[in-house]
């Protein structure tokens, strides 16, 4: 995107953190040290000059090209004293300012704030966002210089006064905007962000031998669609546990041939346009080339207006599969009974300990049908593909996987029509969500003295 005005950009490097016990700046994120992260996006929005403002005990072993290194000279004066010393270096009309430790800030939010082509700071409940701003460099530096004359120094007064005076406009922020702004104070900050949100509580009927039901809350791994773009092609969605997201991107890219090395992706940034609600699946990796997107060997295309989101995957499969009638929840005892046959007649897992299994029962704990694959996705295809060709009806059957139960599972088994699912391992929250909307029973850490119950009615009845 190329300004219609002059204006010089710069990145405030020169804080310091007690609480990290390092310099925010030299953090690793994403592969580089952040100011090196931070300083290309400002130099994509292609400004006049390019400031690195730090101070003066500080070295930056790693500079870009054209980058002119500002110190600050009135360090004791805080954020305030920093800026009036690069407003002072400055000389085009206006300064786009942009802080080091803000790491999730997008070049698209900064561009948006270039549009305005007057002076711009976000403003959310929690007061001003200033040190990811746009400022008039003359009108911003004669008050920034009667503000310090005054002993004052909060930077959020300063934008009070600004606002008052009509330097500086309030940009509310919405809030995936406000996730732009999420600040790095300490090592546990860093961790949080850099994990995600890895699972999620969910409500559940525990079932146990000596006890019946009982009605509890845990823990459920989260699992949520990614859309994954290059240069706004999108090329693939996979099912993923948030978290990391970027790193799944560039190893896509790497495995797909699509990059060689990871300096070929200039910035990856999440798309707002197609997902309003700030939920952060959908990413656009910017390449500094154009790739060959015809030699991606996963032709996974997809097309999305409103989000790629939990919500609006189930309603999607929806429109294919609807719902099945709701089914009642199987006899507590015949279900504890099913583990036991399933691992009976797994065979191949007897010889290699490498095998998942899916399995048919009918209504009385009867094993119908059993296969076994590397792939938990292919063994319930070749269940199901089984059932097709001998004619066997599934509306009345039980599902049992060996593993885990993902979203993809609860989908095949939805367009199956196979009413209950239940696995030897845990669901995964889309799963969860899936089989309540969806009528199945879902039952999950199937063994002989118990059971945990996610969807399903009137378990009451069933002891």
């Amino acid at each position: 995107m190329k300004i219609p005005f002059h204006f010089d950009a710069a990145l405030l490097a020169g804080g310091r953190s007690t609480r990290f016990n390092s310099d925010k700046a030299f953090l690793k994120w994403r592969g580089r040290p952040l100011y090196v992260t931070q300083l290309r996006k400002l130099a994509a929005l292609q400004p006049d000059n390019l400031f690195l403002s730090t101070n003066a005990d500080q070295a930056f072993p790693e500079i870009l090209e054209g980058v002119e290194r500002i110190v600050d000279d009135e360090p004791d004066l805080g954020p305030a004293g920093g800026l009036r010393t690069l407003l002072r270096h400055c000389a085009t009309p206006f300064v786009l300012v942009l802080a080091v430790d803000l790491p999730f800030m997008e070049t698209a939010f900064l561009e948006s704030l270039l549009r305005r082509e007057k002076g711009i700071a976000g403003k959310s409940a929690r007061g001003w966002e200033p040190l990811a701003a746009l400022y008039p460099r003359e009108a911003m530096l004669a008050l920034t210089d009667s503000f310090l004359a005054s002993g004052k120094r909060r930077l959020q007064d300063l934008l009070d006064e600004a606002e008052a005076q009509g330097i500086v406009e309030a940009l509310t922020l919405s809030d995936h905007a406000r996730r732009f702004f999420t600040n790095l104070n300490s090592p546990a900050d860093l961790a949080a962000l850099e994990q995600g949100q890895c699972d999620e509580a969910v409500a559940l009927r525990r079932f146990r031998v000596d006890g019946g039901y009982r009605e509890e809350t845990d823990r459920v791994a989260s699992e949520e669609p990614l859309e994954i773009r290059v240069n706004g092609t999108s090329v693939a969605v996979t099912m993923r546990t948030p978290g990391h997201d970027d790193e799944l991107a560039t190893g896509f890219l790497f495995t797909e041939s699509l990059i060689r090395v990871a300096d070929e992706i200039a910035e990856i940034v999440h798309c707002p346009d197609v997902d309003p609600e700030g939920i952060g699946n959908t990413l656009d990796v910017r390449l500094l080339t154009e790739p060959d997107l015809a030699s991606l060997t996963r032709h996974v295309f997809t097309s999305s207006s409103c989000g790629v989101c939990g919500k609006a995957t189930i309603e999607s499969v929806f429109q294919n599969f609807p719902p099945v009638e709701a089914a009642a929840v199987p006899a507590a005892e015949l279900l504890l009974g099913l583990s036991a046959k399933l691992r009976e007649a797994q065979e191949t897992y007897d010889r290699t300990g490498g095998l998942h299994a899916s399995a048919l029962f009918d209504g009385e704990g009867n094993l119908l049908l059993l296969r076994e694959d590397v792939g938990r996705h292919n063994a319930l295809d070749k269940v199901i593909g089984h059932a097709l060709q001998k004619g066997i009806p599934l509306g009345r059957v039980i599902l049992l996987v060996s593993g885990r139960i993902s979203f993809e599972l609860m989908q095949k088994a939805l367009a199956a029509r196979i009413p209950v699912v239940a696995g030897i391992s845990a669901p995964s929250s889309l799963a969860v969500k899936l089989a309540r909307e969806s009528g199945q029973v879902l039952v999950g850490f199937l063994r002989e003295k118990g059971f945990n119950l996610y969807s399903g009615h009137d378990p009451a009845s069933s002891r």
